[in-house]
Parts: structure tokens; sequence; C-alpha cells
């Protein structure tokens, strides 16, 4: 096996022979919300530490922004909600912050509820 050689093309075919192909997921439709573009186009234009973009367990996509200012995640949360996003923050015990903003996706996958 050792002097076998390579074939990126034999990997790649081989990837994907028991599931789809990444494009093909529910998750790569590539058609980020013009809410979401603008939230984080908000979070751009501020002194923020990181930024992450989710898609959780009921298909709701969430925006994760870290800072250290606290005006900053008023900005955020005061703009979440005017793009119509539900938005929650944590303070960890070197104030760092965390906003979150979820926007729900109605055509994405959820657990059933109990009734």
């Amino acid at each position: 096996m050792a002097n076998e050689s390579f074939s990126e093309n034999a990997l790649e075919e081989n990837i994907w022979v028991h599931g789809k192909p990444v494009a093909n997921l529910a998750s790569s439709d590539c058609s980020m919300s013009k809410e979401r573009k603008a939230f984080i186009r908000k979070a751009l234009e501020y002194d923020i530490i990181d930024i992450r973009t989710y898609r959780g367990y009921k298909g709701d996509l969430l925006i994760e922004v870290t800072t250290m200012d606290p005006k900053v995640v008023q900005v955020l949360k005061k703009t979440a909600e005017e793009l119509g996003m539900d938005t929650a923050f944590t303070k960890n015990i070197l104030s760092i912050y965390k906003i979150y903003s979820i926007t729900p996706s109605p055509g994405a996958y959820a657990l059933k509820e109990d009734d």
C-alpha cells in the first residue's frame, strides 16, 4: 500500500458514496437572509472579538458575536430586534459578552415536540 499513488479524484469520489454531496444538503443552500447579512454588516462596524454563524438543532439560524464592550451589545441587540430577530446575551467573569441573534428557519428540520 505504501507504494500506491495518491489520487485526489479517487478520494473525492469515495467521500460521498454513502451520503449526499454537501451542495445538496439543506444547510448548504447558499442563501443567507438579508436580515442576517444586515446584522453581520452592523456588527463588523464595531470593536468585536469574533463573529460566528450556526444552524441550530431546530434549524434556527444563529449569529454569535463576541465583544468586550457593553455598548456594542446594546447596539446589536437593538439592530437585531429591528430586523425581527430574537436576541440573548451572556457575560462571563472576564467581562466578555456574547450576543446571540436567532432567526427561525421554517423550512428546516425540527425535533418533534411532546404534547
